[in-house]
């Protein structure tokens, strides 16, 4: 459903409400005394519970630098303000929106009243706590998903909180860069990985001098973007010398000479990256239709401090014409097998109604199901080298892509997101490997809220990836 407000309301109060009822990144939940008491009370190797405490306990002090990057809103206040916002906006009108938009088609497709969702959907949102949506992204509906609900990470903990505790000195970025696409290339290139060059930087009004672009496809992209936002697309065209965009409304072509100038007076407020358009392996080809297919791979250092890969998945284009794979921009991802390279089903990130499972791909009809990824052993070899190259770091997600001549670094994401590793492997991370590495590094320097004397790393083989024991994936 799309929210209309009538034309006759105050322009501040149409502005209000829809705020209020849009979907919000950044959330504060109240936490119940029974959900602290909970917490508190676990066993020693219950991780999940773990990483909730310590983000409860640090999130006051963590939190505003990460309510600062949005100009939405500021963060809430304790008292009255965080108790409006959560229950009334967030979880209340959240509620609402996500039944009339989502309730009817997990009723007609698993049997679930509205009314009994509601009360599932709010009981799970205040006791837990969590953000109405991941219901319906998790499949809550389900008993025996429902049944783990407690052990999923969130969003709001990670990126909000866990991750910007595990930071160990405050120059990161600066001895490691990631979120710089130009000095994290740089890096990776003086490491000695394989990662794709940077052509060109293009800043706004300043085309870079003495420099001749290839005559090959190019892919150029914004050098602070996310989520594959602003990305194009140039192919060349042998014949004139030119290049034409694959976005809508850009000009025709444009002559070799010219596409540099073109961007640099483009009006965007930041950078443009140049980059040459990646090949995908030959055996890719069926799945990545224009685009180029990424693993996404999480390294976490272990208890010894060595990079273990601990959770991984592919991501491939479902629209024809799509320039890149984000699940964001209508691709499709599937869980890897971490310690085969083995494929499951795939799905996209929408939350309207059960997800769809892809045994094979929707546009081409290729498996998906089943199939072992080429050169597997050398993408988790890189995952692990660009780890150590990128000391301190501890936790990275890395986006690497399959090619003829083998795995290449596109680039490093300092906090990966949970929501789709979860529903993908259709798992929580809090009681999975991410879970207990994650746990153990943030104990170590929180011992408060990490309860010291807990057996973490010596925790349940099952729900580790492929059941191998701490640190067995990966150790090179």
């Amino acid at each position: 459903m799309r929210w209309r407000v009538r034309g006759w309301l105050p322009g501040w109060l149409r502005g209000w409400l829809r705020r209020a009822v849009g979907r919000r990144e950044r959330v504060v939940p109240v936490v119940p005394p029974a959900g602290r008491r909970r917490w508190e009370r676990a066993a020693p190797d219950d991780w999940a519970s773990r990483l909730h405490l310590l983000y409860l306990r640090h999130r006051d002090r963590v939190q505003p630098a990460y309510f600062a990057r949005s100009g939405d809103y500021r963060m809430p206040r304790r008292g009255l303000p965080r108790v409006w916002r959560w229950y009334a906006l967030d979880v209340g009108l959240g509620s609402v929106r996500l039944l009339w938009r989502t309730g009817r088609a997990v009723r007609a497709a698993v049997g679930v009243p509205l009314r009994r969702q509601a009360w599932q959907l709010w009981r799970l949102s205040v006791s837990l706590p969590a953000r109405p949506e991941h219901y319906y992204t998790f499949e809550w509906y389900r008993p025996e998903r429902r049944a783990r609900a407690g052990e999923y990470l969130h969003r709001y903990e990670t990126k909000g909180g866990l991750y910007a505790m595990l930071a160990s000195r405050p120059d990161l970025e600066a001895v490691a860069p990631l979120t710089d696409k130009v000095g994290f290339a740089g890096h990776a290139a003086r490491a000695g990985l394989p990662v794709v060059p940077t052509l060109a930087v293009v800043r706004p009004g300043q085309p870079p001098a003495g420099v001749r672009l290839p005559g090959a496809d190019l892919f150029v992209k914004p050098a602070g973007g996310r989520g594959g936002r602003g990305a194009q697309k140039w192919s060349y065209l042998a014949g004139s010398d030119s290049f034409r965009a694959s976005s809508a409304g850009a000009p025709a072509e444009l002559p070799r000479t010219v596409l540099l100038d073109r961007l640099a007076s483009a009006g965007a407020a930041v950078p443009w990256l140049v980059q040459p358009c990646l090949v995908n392996h030959p055996e890719l080809a069926d799945l990545a239709l224009d685009a180029a297919a990424t693993c996404r791979v999480v390294t976490i250092l272990d208890e010894a401090g060595d990079p273990e890969p601990v959770v991984a998945i592919f991501r491939m284009p479902a629209v024809p014409g799509a320039v890149v794979d984000n699940l964001h921009r209508g691709g499709i991802a599937a869980p890897v097998e971490i310690g085969t390279g083995r494929l499951g089903p795939a799905t996209g990130y929408a939350v309207a109604g059960p997800p769809t499972r892809f045994a094979h791909h929707p546009v081409t009809g290729a498996v998906i199901t089943g199939r072992a990824l080429p050169q597997w052993s050398a993408v988790l070899a890189l995952a692990v080298r660009a780890h150590r190259a990128f000391a301190p770091r501890v936790l990275v997600g890395w986006d690497i892509s399959v090619g003829p001549d083998g795995p290449v670094l596109v680039e490093g994401n300092e906090q990966p997101g949970v929501d789709g590793l979860q529903r993908l492997h259709d798992r929580p991370l809090g009681s999975h490997r991410f879970g207990e590495l994650l746990a153990w590094h943030l104990a170590a320097r929180f011992p408060e809220g990490g309860r010291d004397g807990g057996r973490v790393g010596a925790g349940r083989d099952g729900d580790r990836p492929d059941g191998a024991p701490p640190g067995a994936i990966m150790r090179r």
